[in-house]
């Protein structure tokens, strides 16, 4: 009886090994398989952002762009607003020599009495 037993003891001990054989190749190929889907996360979010990092790219490129076209307008508009404070600003006689420029230059007005030539030639 002790010999059965014994056998019995051997027999669950080689099954016992078999089993923790077993598990260490399952715990090999389970450490695999975390390691490969660690890399293709990573490499998923690595693709993802350098697909938002090149469309936030554009964005301030299309941006800059647009303050540019709003500088140079207010460049324009700062402009205007220097030439019309200094028409307000000029005195009466000034004044008066500045609207007829206008008038002359603007609007082909010309004096009571003057005679204006015009070139047909378009020279």
């Amino acid at each position: 009886m002790k010999e059965d037993t014994r056998k019995k003891k051997r027999a669950l001990a080689k099954e016992d090994d078999a089993d923790t054989a077993a598990e260490e190749q399952k715990g090999f190929f389970s450490s695999r398989l975390s390691i490969v889907l660690i890399a293709i996360v990573g490499l998923a979010f690595v693709v993802y952002a350098l697909i938002s990092l090149s469309g936030i790219n554009s964005q301030i490129r299309e941006r800059t762009e647009e303050l540019n076209e709003i500088k140079d307008e207010i460049t324009v508009q700062e402009i205007k607003n220097d030439s019309m404070s200094k028409t307000y600003n000029l005195s009466d006689s000034e004044r008066t020599e500045f609207m007829e420029r206008l008038a002359r230059d603007e609007l082909d007005f010309v004096k009571e009495g003057e005679r204006v030539f015009v070139n047909v030639a378009g020279e």
